[in-house]
């Protein structure tokens, strides 16, 4: 523990472990993480193969290592608003969607189309599910949705996870502020109960 400690206070192991992610993030873009191997992480990043074992065990624990990062640092935004209700809704957004862009080369490379579909939808799961969409959900039912929660809150979570994703792909991306809005007037637009109580008496 202490020497692990020690190393991760070391600044060459620092500069290592920076230059690893970037490689692995550039890499997953060029050729996707299913053709990427450790040799071309550590040709990329002029680093040895023992260099690189001593931060991780293989590419399947680095992209662990990013999952684990990114699934808490999202979950630390949506737990952190204390409003409830779609105020609470918004601030999360604006706080996910300028947290994306902060991280947008990462994100491109890990939520792409050459990126492991496996990490995605774990994602999409332990997150936007499991903390997000049931959030957003709640606060639809009480702009007046008589959608049964569970239906609506995985309706919420695959609409979330697609949007995020065309935003994700475009060159010119509105601000976080700006998709929020495209966000709550699509949801709320799609769950008014004008519109829920008319199909029910349709069908």
């Amino acid at each position: 523990m202490n020497q692990r400690r020690l190393k991760q206070n070391d600044l060459r192991f620092i500069k290592a472990e920076h230059v690893i992610r970037s490689s692995f993030i550039s890499l997953i873009a060029e050729v996707g993480f299913e053709e990427l191997s450790v040799t071309d992480i550590v040709t990329k990043a002029h680093i040895g193969r023992g260099t690189f074992y001593l931060h991780y065990k293989d590419k399947h624990n680095l992209l662990q290592t990013f999952e684990k990062e990114i699934t808490a640092d999202m979950q630390e935004i949506i737990r952190s608003i204390q409003t409830t209700g779609l105020a609470a809704v918004r601030q999360i957004t604006i706080k996910l969607f300028t947290y994306f862009e902060d991280n947008i080369t990462t994100m491109r490379a890990l939520f792409g189309q050459k990126s492991d579909f496996g990490f995605q939808n774990r994602i999409k799961e332990m997150v936007w599910y499991a903390e997000f969409s049931k959030i957003f959900a709640q606060g639809i039912r009480e702009f007046g949705s008589a959608v049964p929660l569970e239906y609506l809150a995985s309706y919420i979570e695959s609409a979330i996870h697609s949007l995020f994703l065309t935003w994700l792909r475009k060159e010119s991306r509105e601000s976080p502020e700006e998709i929020t809005g495209i966000i709550m007037e699509l949801m709320l637009t799609a769950m008014r109960p004008s519109k829920v109580t008319g199909l029910t008496q349709e069908s």
